[in-house]
């Protein structure tokens, strides 16, 4: 036991510690990937357009939660398979990668919900 205080972490640290640990990455991810569907639903349910057209041309046959789920399934799949491909020093790009576009589709979807309901 001792006792010194502990010494914060730098920023640049804490950083690199979390890029490092792999369940911190993967759980950004899958919080990106629950944000961007469960904004972009409540969007559609309140008349929002969607814009990507992929999901637009899925939607008619899997329904716009299908088309979602379906097609974030596709791209998790490939990060997967990226992951392991990958040598370890550069696994960590793979869940950043799919966790900003999706975590940034999120903040937008959030935004835009928040001005057309409250003006």
């Amino acid at each position: 036991m001792s006792h010194e205080l502990p010494i914060p972490e730098t920023s640049r640290a804490a950083l690199t510690h979390a890029v490092s640990d792999e369940h911190v990455l993967w759980t950004v991810t899958m919080l990106a990937f629950v944000l961007d569907v469960l904004t972009t639903l409540y969007g559609l349910g309140r008349g929002l357009a969607e814009l990507n057209p992929v999901v637009l041309a899925l939607i008619p046959a899997l329904g716009p939660v299908g088309a979602l789920i379906s097609l974030k399934l596709v791209v998790l799949a490939v990060a997967v398979v990226a992951w392991h491909v990958l040598p370890s020093r550069y696994r960590g790009a793979i869940p950043i990668g799919v966790a900003v576009p999706w975590g940034v589709a999120g903040l937008m979807n959030t935004q835009l919900i928040l001005v057309t309901v409250f003006g």
